[in-house]
């Protein structure tokens, strides 16, 4: 079974590649590691980078990223030890999986061996992947289908190929490619589940083309086929000028006369997935907590380094130089989802 070759044309950008391993932590950071919302899903995110670099992206990933100074890539081992640790504090029979993250988590070199270690572990349920779809080919579907993958998350936005093109920022996005492999994966027994963009006044009359192939092309096992997400403006994210963030009454309004009008179900909730409240990860600092921080790295964003303490990756947010494996005496100023933040006091 094989793997996925990373492009260092891709990743590497400009930019420094930090590898993660042990002694860092895996939860703590919102960009790699585990993220636990307190319920039976997890997500699982082993890689930062993306080849794409949509004009809308709210993480502002990709080769045109104006805020990434460095980019993650996780050591499948160390990831695996940390999913079982987070897993033995949940009490669902079954824990489900969701590969994700802030850029395309299938250019990991070791996607298909981490899903493959993931099918193995006895309690894990659904493990999907999330993926805007330029990296799919034949071999890959058929080896994430044998690794044990079951179901993957296409972001499509438009099927017009001018259009499509333009709103991941790259001529070399093929979406006519991108629907065979999705019908292809869709054929051998993935489900699959697109998950479009709506940017009001760009891209109505795509959600709704999206929405009808959808409807004629999809035979899912069990998963809904749409997952339509809202255009999110984010300070450090790009946006599309002219283009305000829609309130989330608009966003269900829009989605309530698409439902009438195909006959689709777009409005989605946890339940659709089997995901359902359980015992969060302890929280082992909170905001106000002053604590000492091992430096490990700079970090992802420009003004920012990471590092850990009390078993959890902690931001410093901070405009001094800190050296790899110095401490640092920090605030915590964040703190939701095992998520921490700092600054320096």
């Amino acid at each position: 079974m094989g793997n996925i070759k990373v492009d260092e044309k891709i990743t590497n950008i400009e930019r420094k590649i930090v590898w993660i391993d042990d002694p860092m932590p895996l939860v703590g950071h919102i960009a790699f590691g585990i993220v636990d919302r307190g319920t039976n899903l997890l997500q699982v995110r082993p890689y930062t980078a993306c080849n794409l670099s949509c004009i809308f992206c709210s993480v502002d990933a990709g080769p045109n990223s104006r805020s990434r100074v460095a980019e993650f890539i996780v050591n499948i081992d160390h990831l695996i030890d940390w999913v079982k640790y987070v897993m033995s504090f949940k009490r669902s029979r079954r824990i489900h999986i969701l590969i994700d993250g802030v850029g395309e988590p299938l250019l990991h070199p070791k996607i298909i061996d981490l899903i493959q270690r993931l099918r193995e572990i006895e309690r894990i349920g659904e493990i999907a992947v999330e993926t805007h779809g330029g990296v799919l080919n034949e071999r890959i579907i058929k080896d994430l289908r044998d690794a044990g993958l079951t179901r993957i998350n296409v972001s499509v936005h438009s099927l017009d190929p001018l259009k499509a093109s333009w709103l991941t920022g790259t001529d070399k996005y093929d979406i006519k490619k991108v629907l065979e492999m999705i019908i292809y994966a869709n054929n051998i027994g993935i489900d699959i589940m697109l998950t479009p963009v709506w940017i009001p006044g760009v891209n109505d009359h795509d959600i709704e083309e999206i929405v009808l192939w959808a409807k004629d092309n999809i035979r899912n096992n069990s998963s809904p086929i749409l997952g339509v997400q809202k255009y999110i403006v984010h300070k450090r994210g790009r946006r599309i000028s002219g283009v305000d963030e829609p309130s989330w009454d608009h966003f269900y309004n829009f989605l309530n006369v698409l439902e009438k009008k195909t006959g689709v179900k777009l409005k989605i909730s946890p339940q659709d997935f089997d995901v359902k409240p359980d015992n969060p990860l302890p929280k082992p600092m909170k905001i106000g907590d002053k604590v000492v921080v091992k430096i490990y790295s700079i970090g992802w964003l420009r003004g920012e380094y990471i590092g850990y303490a009390k078993n959890r990756v902690v931001t410093i947010l901070t405009d001094q130089e800190l050296e790899k494996d110095v401490e640092a005496r920090v605030k915590i100023i964040y703190d939701k989802d095992n998520i921490y933040l700092s600054r320096i006091y």
